[in-house]
């Protein structure tokens, strides 16, 4: 399903390799019950072809909601097989990977990141995931990847999907040359990319990703009056801007703490 239009959470514990599972999922949950929470990453062909022995890799404790599946995958078909299947595990939102640089999924996998290069095939995947769900579907991407990194080739990513949410990590990827890790930290942060994605697409919602240390710090960025999170409920037309929190791991657990104080963020009108 495609929303007319979407609200994304506040804030998010962004899917993360070898790290979002079951148990890193019931930790975050006991630490703050508004955060949205990700599975990790699976490929729609590990869905399809393990249907026999889905619940080792969708199940989930039903305390963990609200929690978004993300796959991945370049096949239509499989897309679109392995969402009806996990239809029946009830996740809130289902998320598109394009984001992913590991050279296991976007060099030999041929997706993940690399399905920036073709906004056109993002465009189909989307609409075949969302033929076969009744929840919202969003798209995880970078704002770039190697030499195709220009604002304009980032705005085909939004304008032909029918996602109506973006979650934008702000950095771009490099295909060769980096590691993962390397590609969380070398390609430098270009938050003005979002900020203008916030601009040029009102129709749109977004969610920042990359560099964030603090909910507070994100509080006194430089997002466009009309987009910060204090004034989501008073202009449900416009821009939300929510944050997804990544890659710091166990280190920035300590961040879903501050959902929770009325001291800190939630003084700016989260919940």
């Amino acid at each position: 399903m495609v929303a007319d239009y979407y609200f994304p959470p506040l804030f998010s514990v962004a899917p993360m390799m070898d790290w979002t599972d079951h148990h890193y999922r019931t930790l975050a949950r006991l630490i703050s019950k508004h955060t949205w929470l990700y599975t990790e990453m699976l490929a729609a062909e590990t869905i399809v072809y393990q249907k026999g022995n889905l619940d080792r890799f969708l199940a989930y404790s039903q305390d963990q909601h609200p929690i978004v599946l993300q796959i991945g995958g370049s096949n239509l078909e499989n897309l679109a097989k392995a969402t009806e299947l996990a239809n029946a595990y009830c996740y809130d939102e289902i998320n598109f990977n394009c984001g992913c640089p590991s050279p296991r999924v976007a060099g030999r996998g041929c997706f993940g990141v690399r399905l920036m290069l073709d906004p056109k095939f993002v465009a189909e995947a989307i609409s075949s995931i969302s033929a076969n769900t009744n929840v919202p579907v969003s798209v995880k991407c970078r704002i770039g990847v190697d030499d195709h990194d220009s604002y304009n080739e980032l705005c085909k990513v939004s304008s032909l999907s029918p996602a109506k949410h973006f979650i934008i990590h702000s950095r771009k990827a490099l295909l060769k040359g980096l590691s993962p890790a390397e590609n969380r930290s070398i390609p430098p942060l270009k938050y003005e990319y979002f900020y203008g994605l916030l601009r040029d697409f009102p129709d749109l919602t977004f969610t920042i990703n990359g560099g964030i240390t603090s909910i507070d710090e994100e509080m006194a960025s430089d997002a466009p009056t009309h987009t910060h999170v204090g004034l989501l409920f008073d202009m449900p037309t416009r821009d939300p801007v929510s944050i997804c929190e990544g890659q710091q791991r166990e280190k920035r657990l300590w961040m879903l703490a501050e959902i929770e104080d009325p001291n800190s963020a939630s003084k700016q009108g989260w919940p």
